[in-house]
């Protein structure tokens, strides 16, 4: 019977690997996040917890795309693209405020919403606590 839908066995996705900087590129690569990416992996900082990494555009995303981020050691802010006026939990994230993910590797979670409200952010610590709802600063 045909579902409509695809079935897929041993699907691994390849992390996108983001260098977080105090200044992001206007297109994907290093510290911008493609629109296709599921997993990202954040190097060490450039220049210290300042450094951040930049979602994709909403309008690039589904809605209910979502994005994981391991943080790194040192830490690391999350933002959306300069100028946008998108939204991380319900705050405006495009350099004046921030989603901070601290130091330890944390996981957190980006799911687009939609186009008006935006992503929901929310994180584990590494041993798998769920951490305290995050607004952007």
């Amino acid at each position: 019977m045909n579902t409509g839908y695809v079935k897929f066995k041993g699907v691994m996705v390849e992390p996108f690997y983001a260098q977080p900087d105090d200044v992001s590129p206007a297109t994907p690569g290093n510290g911008v996040i493609p629109a296709g990416a599921s997993v990202v992996v954040c190097l060490a900082g450039i220049n210290g917890v300042d450094d951040w990494v930049t979602l994709p555009s909403l309008a690039q995303v589904q809605d209910g795309h979502t994005i994981k981020i391991i943080g790194n050691s040192a830490g690391l802010e999350v933002r959306t693209p300069a100028s946008s006026a998108e939204e991380i939990n319900s705050e405006d994230c495009d350099g004046t405020k921030e989603y901070a993910i601290p130091s330890g590797y944390e996981v957190h979670y980006f799911t687009k919403i939609n186009n008006t409200i935006g992503w929901m952010g929310a994180g584990y610590t590494a041993i798998g606590a769920k951490t305290t709802a995050v607004v952007p600063d």
